[in-house]
């Protein structure tokens, strides 16, 4: 289990606003931290996993609970 960082409750946000929030999220974050995403929309999760891989960032965890998708985002420098 990672360390989290922080944490973005974007749960009834679509796109692009969800994209837009996490990409600042992740901006204002130092390289090597954890920041968990949590939607409740497949179609913000997938975009926010292109967003992840279009920075480079990983994506050591993904998982589904009760309709709520969690997303663990690790910034690369």
């Amino acid at each position: 289990m990672l360390k989290m960082d922080k944490t973005l409750d974007i749960q009834g946000v679509t796109n692009p606003t969800a994209w837009t929030m996490t990409k600042q999220t992740l901006d204002a974050m130092e390289p090597g931290q954890v920041l968990r995403v949590v939607t409740n929309n497949r179609k913000t999760a997938l975009c926010v996993m292109t967003l992840c891989e279009r920075l480079g960032c990983g994506l050591p965890e993904r998982s589904e609970d009760n309709g709520r998708l969690v997303l663990t985002i690790r910034k690369q420098s």
